[in-house]
């Protein structure tokens, strides 16, 4: 073997090694939305990925996420418009729902996450959207 096939072959072998070793680089999302009223989401979007999910490439997890709305048909079938998969539950959640609210928990885990999230924020009766921590 000559030398310089040699060196070609401890450079890629290197080049292997360092690459398993560096730390995995999170892509996050860019939020273009100007229409965003991102004082009513309580958390960091900034930090999920494309997909709406947190933390390293080994280590991935979504957001859930609640609001309030007024309890009626009407409010519940806007937001269900813009996100089919939002639950309505019992309680008052972190958002401390009245009694003449209904507590909506999404997550985001979708593609579409932040249109969906500055979509919500855009209605005057959702005062705050919070993270879930389901204690």
């Amino acid at each position: 073997m000559n030398f310089n096939k040699l060196l070609f072959i401890l450079c890629i072998s290197l080049l292997g090694i360092c690459s398993c070793n560096s730390p995995q680089k999170v892509e996050t999302v860019a939020i273009d939305n100007d229409d965003c009223n991102y004082k009513k989401i309580k958390f960091d979007i900034y930090e999920l990925d494309k997909r709406g999910q947190l933390g390293t490439e080994n280590n991935k997890t979504t957001i859930d996420f609640e609001f309030c709305i007024p309890n009626k048909v009407d409010f519940l079938m806007e937001v269900k418009n813009i996100d089919s998969s939002l639950k309505s539950q019992k309680g008052k959640g972190r958002s401390n729902c009245s009694e003449e609210h209904l507590l909506i928990v999404g997550n985001t885990y979708n593609k579409d996450f932040k249109k969906i999230l500055c979509k919500l924020s855009q209605l005057e009766y959702v005062k705050e959207i919070n993270q879930v921590m389901w204690e």
